[in-house]
């Protein structure tokens, strides 16, 4: 098992330990799914995020209830490319080049960006064309509103590490089937 599977397995354990309302897990995605999601995106997919899929391609939540990271559920397959199709043919538009460096190469959005939790138009995403300053695969949180803070963490598998680090610590409240990690918003 890779460090990405081991995060994401310490994150799932510690979800469905605390949030017996959450969504369950969906069975990991085949290699097919996964070149789909790479097509379709028209994105070369890192392997982090290849890693998570694999082990679980998502969350079985078709009623869009509040999911169990900041109320953002992991997303299937298709809603990753829903997303990533909804929001470059509705705000590509409005994307424009942010001043270098900067942690983003864009403002608004980026067709190299690859939400991976979403809830009501909020979204965490992976920046895989950053700016100056950013790493290839950093995890940012973008608002429905989108403006960008600091990336929440250099990678996907620092992300579920982060996140599970913090619920250990005590550095999240419980709202019926959500962990509030105010550090992650």
């Amino acid at each position: 098992m890779n460090q990405t599977a081991r995060e994401f397995a310490r994150l799932r354990s510690l979800i469905e330990r605390e949030l017996p309302g959450a969504a369950p897990f969906l069975p990991g995605a085949s290699e097919r799914e996964l070149d789909r999601l790479a097509t379709e995106t028209g994105l070369v997919l890192p392997s982090d995020l290849c890693a998570l899929l694999s082990v679980s391609a998502g969350q079985d939540d078709p009623d869009q209830l509040n999911g169990p990271l900041n109320h953002q559920h992991f997303l299937t397959i298709d809603e990753i490319i829903e997303m990533h199709r909804m929001l470059t043919d509705v705000v590509g538009d409005l994307a424009t080049p942010v001043e270098q460096p900067s942690w983003f190469r864009w403002t608004v959005w980026s067709e190299s960006w690859l939400p991976f939790l979403a809830f009501q138009g909020d979204c965490y995403l992976l920046d895989l064309d950053p700016g100056d300053r950013g790493t290839a695969g950093q995890v940012v949180s973008r608002p429905n509103v989108p403006d960008l803070d600091e990336p929440k963490a250099p990678s996907l598998t620092a992300f579920l590490a982060r996140a599970a680090d913090l619920v250990e610590a005590g550095h999240a409240e419980v709202e019926e089937s959500t962990f509030v990690i105010p550090e992650l918003s």
